[in-house]
């Protein structure tokens, strides 16, 4: 794979970086990685959907599909507010649909981009182009940064980086130019890259050390100037925080003491430099250590030490190893679980920005050679290359993920649980069962293990088994899932006085839930209470119109009202959305008979999809 690209490299980083070639080098550096990009990201181009997140954002969010963008500035999604990274979704799926491909590509055009600004920005702040292309290199090839280009859940990451950099590179331009014109473009920019991911609020810290960098003196003109930036952080931040807050993303189980987070952000910090100088065992999991006392300490000594660096630092005016160092730190910031959220400690993809600046720092503290220079950026090439090929292939799909997580966090409870619940999902019961329950020994008070296992019993008609997990659920968090799950096992069971009062629980807080209205609809219709049946039919098809059960019941419905009309409209809808649904072409025939139209063509498309029922209808209307 690599034979003919390391020809091409001797040529232009050993042989051909000289004058007489009258090419430019930043040319040449684009045109390297521009033939290297597909080569070593080709595995994700036949990469499918995550089920964490990819699901969510993508595949069944019905904004996007509608392009609902006046929804994408007003609601938060997965605890997050990205209305930018929402619209580049929506435009995706008008595009490409259901198709992997277009949405891996897309990622990594983005991260592709991303680096010829991070080679532009180094160029400016090193001042030696190829240094910068060092930088660049890392910061496109170093296996950390996978995780970002291979999780389509994670553009809003590329996005706002995209966006960060070029505003950070508008800066330096004001700096070296003073025309107002940047800090206006740099605002602009900046604000778009909150609208991308809110993590990036921290650019007015870069500003400062921007300025520092620059030996721009602190004047109270400088300080004014970035007052609209901090006034624009603090908004985002607060909104950042409600948001989180209420999709409960704040981990109240980490909410360690102030004095702990402090131990805790230390030792996450020698965590990611481990990770930069030894990119192996890489996984989407890191858990918090087991050992909390020698953590802390740990991490309170990194602290120290890191603090004595920077003085250092500072004292012999390393100002480019100094700014590499603060700039690494400074995009750490509000992921080292200061404010506790999600699962982990630490995770690949918050390295994504902040591999800039410790790359910034190694690369300047040593002087050297062009031919050493050279030298690095080939082997940079083959060695992160290599490595990011090879990574790249455990995302392939959610199984082989999850698999290869489970090998480096066998204890992971949340990792277990989803090798459990993807295992459900493709039929295999059995391993299915498997981790389910190791997910739940590992932690007994894990809501969404019982959740899932419930659901696995429900599937395979274990209903006591199933109701036992789910009351567990409850019992642990108000889960709105675990309600409509319980709320189907009695429909099935037949007990509608506790389906419909599940059902309703779900309703108090969330309204439009479309599942919990459906589950009200089919009870009242077995009820034969069919007016308020109809009620809760149209309240899930307007919560989520990509439902074809929905339509195929409302239409039934249509069809005891004698309203064949309005049932043939639905059946027809459903079977759009899902030209394989057997049972809806039955039905369609039977609201054609009644509408004294020729039914024969979709029940034998009921019949040879599988709908066997279908073939009495056969026998006595289209002999």
């Amino acid at each position: 794979m690599y034979g003919s690209l390391v020809t091409n490299l001797k040529f232009v980083f050993v042989n051909k970086l000289n004058p007489s070639l009258k090419i430019n080098p930043s040319i040449l550096f684009m045109l390297v990685i521009a033939i290297a990009f597909p080569l070593i990201y080709i595995n994700l181009f036949s990469a499918n959907f995550i089920s964490w997140d990819d699901t969510e954002y993508v595949l069944e969010n019905q904004d996007v599909h509608l392009f609902h963008i006046n929804h994408f500035f007003s609601k938060s999604y997965i605890g997050n507010y990205h209305p930018i990274t929402m619209i580049s979704y929506a435009i995706d799926w008008k595009l490409y649909g259901k198709s992997a491909f277009s949405y891996h590509v897309e990622n990594t055009v983005w991260h592709f981009a991303n680096t010829i600004l991070v080679f532009i920005l180094c160029r400016k702040i090193l001042k030696n182009e190829l240094k910068a292309v060092v930088v660049a290199l890392i910061f496109a090839l170093h296996p950390t940064q996978i995780e970002t280009v291979a999780w389509i859940a994670e553009r809003k990451n590329v996005m706002a980086t995209f966006f960060f950099l070029s505003s950070l590179i508008l800066y330096i331009q004001f700096l070296i130019t003073k025309k107002n014109r940047f800090i206006f473009f740099t605002f602009l920019l900046y604000f778009m890259a909150l609208l991308c991911k809110p993590s990036v609020i921290v650019l007015p810290l870069v500003l400062f050390i921007l300025d520092y960098f620059y030996n721009e003196p602190i004047l109270k003109k400088n300080i004014f100037q970035k007052i609209p930036f901090i006034i624009l952080a603090i908004a985002f931040g607060i909104v950042t925080y409600i948001t989180q807050q209420s999709g409960k993303f704040i981990n109240e189980s980490h909410a360690y003491p102030i004095s702990e987070r402090i131990g805790y952000a230390g030792y996450a910090i020698t965590q990611y430099l481990s990770k930069l100088f030894f990119p192996v065992n890489l996984s989407v999991i890191y858990p918090y250590p087991t050992n909390k006392t020698i953590s802390v300490i740990f991490g309170y000594i990194a602290l120290i030490i890191l603090g004595i660096v920077v003085y250092k630092l500072y004292k012999a005016k390393k100002n480019t190893v100094l700014f590499g160092l603060l700039f690494f730190i400074i995009n750490l910031l509000l992921v080292l679980q200061f404010i506790p959220f999600g699962e982990v400690l630490t995770a690949d993809r918050y390295l994504y920005i902040p591999i800039i600046g410790i790359s910034i720092t190694l690369i300047s503290l040593f002087s050297f050679k062009e031919k050493q220079l050279k030298i690095i950026s080939i082997t940079l090439l083959l060695v992160f290359g290599s490595l990011s090929f090879l990574r790249s292939k455990v995302w392939q799909n959610s199984i082989s993920l999850f698999n290869d997580t489970y090998k480096k966090q066998p204890h992971s409870f949340v990792v277990l649980n989803s090798l459990g619940a993807e295992y459900m999902l493709a039929k295999n019961y059995s391993m299915a069962n498997k981790y389910l329950n190791m997910a739940i020994n590992e932690n007994t008070n894990y809501y969404k293990g019982y959740y899932n296992r419930g659901l696995l019993y429900a599937q395979t008609n274990r209903f006591d088994k199933a109701l036992a997990d789910f009351n567990r659920a409850i019992e642990l968090k108000k889960y709105p899932k675990a309600y409509v799950a319980r709320a189907n096992v009695y429909y099935a069971l037949k007990d509608f006085p506790k389906a419909l009062a599940d059902a309703e629980e779900v309703l108090k807080t969330e309204p439009l839930n479309a599942k919990a209205n459906y589950v009200l609809a089919t009870c009242y219709d077995d009820l034969n209470q069919l007016d308020k049946a109809l009620i809760y039919y149209n309240k899930a098809i307007t919560a989520y119109t990509e439902e074809p059960l929905y339509f195929m019941r409302r239409g039934i419905l249509y069809g005891k009202q004698q309203n064949f009309s309005a049932c043939l409209v639905d059946l027809n809808t459903c079977t759009t959305i899902n030209p394989n649904f057997a049972e809806a072409y039955y039905w369609k025939g039977v609201a054609k008979v009644n509408l004294k139209q020729n039914p024969c063509a979709d029940l034998k498309a009921a019949v040879n999809l599988g709908f066997i029922a279908a073939q009495q209808s056969i026998a006595i209307y289209c002999k």
